[in-house]
């Protein structure tokens, strides 16, 4: 099967586009650029709202919140915005403020909870936490030891939560028990070498597909789940970072990506770097819930 072109439905210009979020009421896609940091929102066939965010140099990923909000991930904890007042409220910082660590990649599990990682922004060291983080904003301790969390995500069932261990280059799995936070049997699904990127965003279809975005080489692959590949997407540019199925038959992948001076010299043109990019699959996807806290 050869390669099919992605198309390009937004040219925004991210410097790191992350967290794209299809939100089935709406009709509409809805991914950050970590660096603006800015959150868009935009419905299929229609332009692009975006809001930055205030106070904050970072915003690393959002779930949904109920009523029509989002929960934020930015550098100073957890944040509740509300588009239709433009209000932000602080929510939770698990972080406790730790200095030169930011919060990154986040996900709710299938019982509605929120898991969210952090990095350690000189990405030397490994102090990156994953926290669960229930609807009052009490967190607990899911995993430690990581450089960069990325990810997660969670199989059709929610018993699995799969994780990008990005600067070890591999993909974690666990046993997530129903309703808990407490992982078990961490073991490792997939192992990368270095000419295949870093892992970055993940996300799982309905039949239990795994996908994975590898950053640095322009690359989405589809995971079994037992770990064997089953189909590899090439995008027209590196930077590749997260995605989400989405569209009226949850068919369609979108993608973010990015850019960088390393990668675009001063005085070339612009390359498709940093837009929203969608692949028509025919693989059909899983909603994303929604975060309950009333």
């Amino acid at each position: 099967m050869s390669n099919p072109e992605p198309t390009i439905l937004a040219q925004t210009r991210d410097r790191l586009g992350e967290s794209a979020m299809w939100r089935a009421g709406e009709q509409a896609i809805y991914w950050v650029d970590l660096y603006g940091p800015v959150i868009h929102r935009m419905p299929l066939g229609g332009p692009v709202e975006s809001w930055v965010v205030p106070s904050t140099r970072f915003i690393g990923s959002f779930v949904f919140v109920s009523g029509g909000r989002l929960m934020l991930a930015v550098d100073t904890g957890l944040v509740l915005f509300d588009p239709a007042s433009g209000l932000f409220t602080p929510f939770a910082d698990p972080n406790a403020g730790r200095e030169a660590v930011i919060y990154n990649d986040s996900k709710l599990d299938r019982s509605g909870r929120l898991w969210v990682g952090t990095l350690d922004l000189a990405e030397t060291e490994p102090r990156g936490i994953l926290y669960a983080v229930d609807a009052k904003g009490h967190a607990a301790l899911g995993d430690s030891g990581f450089i960069a969390c990325n990810g997660p995500a969670f199989s059709p069932r929610g018993d699995i939560l799969y994780f990008s261990d990005s600067l070890g280059r591999r993909l974690l799995a666990y046993d997530l028990p129903p309703g808990g936070s407490a992982l078990r049997n961490r073991r490792v699904f997939v192992s990368l070498s270095e000419d295949e990127g870093v892992p970055d965003g993940l996300t799982v279809d309905a039949e239990g597909g795994v996908w994975c975005a590898h950053y640095g080489i322009g690359r989405l692959t589809r995971y079994s789940p037992e770990g064997a590949v089953l189909m590899t997407l090439d995008l027209p540019c590196p930077i590749v970072t997260s995605m989400s199925f989405g569209g009226p038959d949850m068919t369609m992948l979108f993608v973010t990506t990015g850019w960088s001076p390393g990668v675009e010299r001063a005085g070339d043109e612009p390359g498709p770097g940093g837009a929203l990019m969608a692949f028509e699959t025919g693989i059909v996807g899983l909603p994303e819930p929604e975060f309950d806290i009333g």
